[in-house]
């Protein structure tokens, strides 16, 4: 009688491990939570002014601050543990938070500019302004680069195997 014996693990083909190109987004999801605590003072700065709000504004105000912390600081934080850790879901959703980061940009404008565009056009500042186009073409050609690599990757597919 022959015995059945477990078949070897299959050799992976080409690179694994947290290195290469896999570091840059890696740096990112370290970097971002501090510079978005750092930006997120901005807000802070708008508390004076909450009460002088209409009840919407004050709603998006709060939607705006908790969609931020969410997006800037709590998502890379949790990305972060998942790639240290190697986790299989860590290239899904990272891509979700990539694909996610420009429309919140982009919606956030855009409610901002219906609720809040008479205060700023009161003040004589124009919300989407050459700051906020480079800021959306960035978050868009980063969100492609780093979507396509968690996508084609070989180093990405040989390491998040757990």
């Amino acid at each position: 009688m022959s015995e059945i014996q477990p078949s070897a693990p299959l050799a992976r083909q080409g690179p694994e491990g947290i290195g290469g190109y896999l570091v840059v987004p890696m740096l990112g999801l370290i970097f971002m939570p501090l510079a978005g605590l750092v930006v997120f003072e901005h807000h802070i700065g708008l508390s004076e002014y909450f009460s002088l709000l209409t009840g919407a504004q004050q709603v998006f105000v709060v939607a705006e601050i908790f969609g931020y912390l969410a997006i800037a600081v709590a998502c890379p934080q949790g990305l972060l543990v998942l790639l240290i850790g190697k986790r299989r879901a860590f290239p899904r959703l990272y891509i979700v938070w990539a694909a996610v980061s420009p429309v919140s940009i982009l919606t956030d404008l855009a409610a901002a500019s219906i609720l809040l565009g008479d205060i700023f056009e009161a003040q004589g500042m124009a919300l989407f302004d050459g700051e906020a186009a480079k800021n959306i073409q960035h978050s868009i050609v980063y969100s492609v680069i780093w979507i396509l690599y968690m996508q084609k990757s070989r180093r990405v597919q040989n390491t998040f195997t757990q």
